[in-house]
C-alpha cells in the first residue's frame, strides 16, 4: 500500500486491520454520484457512531480490569492499540460535552474526519461553542476545523468586546447627561442635605450605643480596673478625635456663614418629594450600616 498518504502510526494500524480481514472485501459500486456520496455518507456516519459506541464500552472496560489486563484482551480479540485509543478519545469528547451539544452532534452530517479534528480541540472550547457555530463547523472540511474553531472564537471575543464597549460608551453618556438640578436646586447642594440626615442620622445611633456602653462601663465596678481603663481609654480617644472633627466642621461654617446659619427651629423645609427621598437614601445607609455592624459581631 502506498504508506505515504497517512502518517505511519496509521499506515501501521491499517496494515494491521487489513492483515486480520478473513474474506474479500466486497463493494457495489452504486449506479449515480448522488447514491454513492448516499453511501459514503451513511457509512461515514455509521462509522463515527461505531467508534462512539466502541469507545464508550473500552472506557468501561477499562475502568473494570487490572493494569495490563486491557492491552492483553485487545491483544487477544486482535484490536489494534491505536484504534481503541481513537475510539475512546471520541467517546471522552462526547461524554464531557453538554447533552445539548451531544444531541446537536447527533443530528449534524459531519464526517468521521471532521469529528475526529474536532477531538483535537480542547473540550472547554467546544462547550463554548453555540448551535451555530457546529452547523458551521458541519459545512467545513476536516482539515479546516480547527482553523474555523478559533475563527469562531475569535468572532466571539470581538463582539464580545463590542458589547463590553457599547456597555461603556452608555455608561459614560449617563454621566455626560446626568442632571445638574435635583428638586428644583442644584444636585451637589441636594447631596449635601440629604447626607447630612443620613449621615447624622447614623452617628446618633452610634453615639446612643456608646452611650450605653459607658454606662454599663462606669457602673459595673466589679470588673477588672485595668481592663476597664483600657475600655475607657479607647471610647475617650475615639469620641474626642471625632469631637475635634466636628468642632472643626462647624468653624468653618460658622466662619463662612456668620449671620447667616440660625438655630435648628429655623431649618428648611423639605418638600414631600425630597423628603421621601431622603428618608429612601436614610433607610438604606441605616440597612448598610447594620449589615455591616453585625458582620463585625459575627467575626
Amino acid at each position: 500500500m502506498s504508506s505515504d498518504l497517512v502518517c505511519p502510526e496509521s499506515a501501521e494500524e491499517i496494515e494491521y486491520q487489513i492483515g486480520q480481514l478473513e474474506s474479500v472485501l466486497y463493494v457495489e459500486l452504486p449506479a449515480t454520484i448522488d447514491e454513492c456520496m448516499d453511501q459514503v455518507a451513511f457509512l461515514a456516519n455509521r462509522q463515527f457512531t461505531d467508534a462512539a459506541k466502541m469507545g464508550v464500552l473500552l472506557l468501561w472496560l477499562k475502568s473494570q480490569t487490572e493494569h495490563g489486563r486491557f492491552n492483553s484482551l485487545l491483544h487477544e480479540k486482535s484490536i489494534h492499540r491505536r484504534t481503541a485509543s481513537r475510539a475512546m478519545a471520541i467517546a471522552k469528547m462526547l461524554k464531557a460535552l453538554p447533552k445539548n451539544k451531544v444531541d446537536k452532534l447527533s443530528i449534524l452530517n459531519m464526517n468521521t474526519h471532521q469529528l475526529n479534528e474536532l477531538t483535537k480541540v480542547p473540550i472547554e472550547t467546544l462547550k463554548e461553542l453555540d448551535d451555530e457555530d457546529y452547523e458551521v463547523l458541519a459545512e467545513t472540511s476536516g482539515n479546516a476545523i480547527k482553523q474555523q474553531v478559533a475563527d469562531l472564537m475569535k468572532e466571539r471575543d470581538d463582539l464580545q468586546i463590542a458589547a463590553a464597549q457599547a456597555i461603556n460608551d452608555l455608561q459614560h453618556e449617563k454621566l455626560r447627561k446626568v442632571p445638574q438640578v435635583r428638586f428644583d436646586m442644584h444636585v451637589f447642594i441636594s447631596e449635601i442635605r440629604k447626607d447630612a440626615i443620613c449621615n447624622t442620622e447614623l452617628l446618633n445611633e452610634a453615639l446612643v450605643n456608646t452611650i450605653t456602653q459607658i454606662t454599663q462601663l462606669c457602673d459595673n465596678r466589679q470588673l477588672d480596673l485595668d481592663s476597664r481603663v483600657s475600655a475607657a481609654q479607647v471610647l475617650h480617644h475615639t469620641w474626642a478625635a471625632i469631637y475635634t472633627q466636628i468642632g472643626t466642621a462647624l468653624e468653618r461654617l460658622s466662619g463662612e456663614f456668620a449671620g447667616h446659619i440660625e438655630g435648628i427651629e429655623h431649618l428648611p423645609k423639605f418638600t414631600k418629594a425630597e423628603w421621601q427621598y431622603v428618608e429612601t437614601e436614610r433607610n438604606r445607609l441605616l440597612e448598610q450600616f447594620l449589615v455591616e455592624k453585625q458582620s463585625k459581631e459575627i467575626k
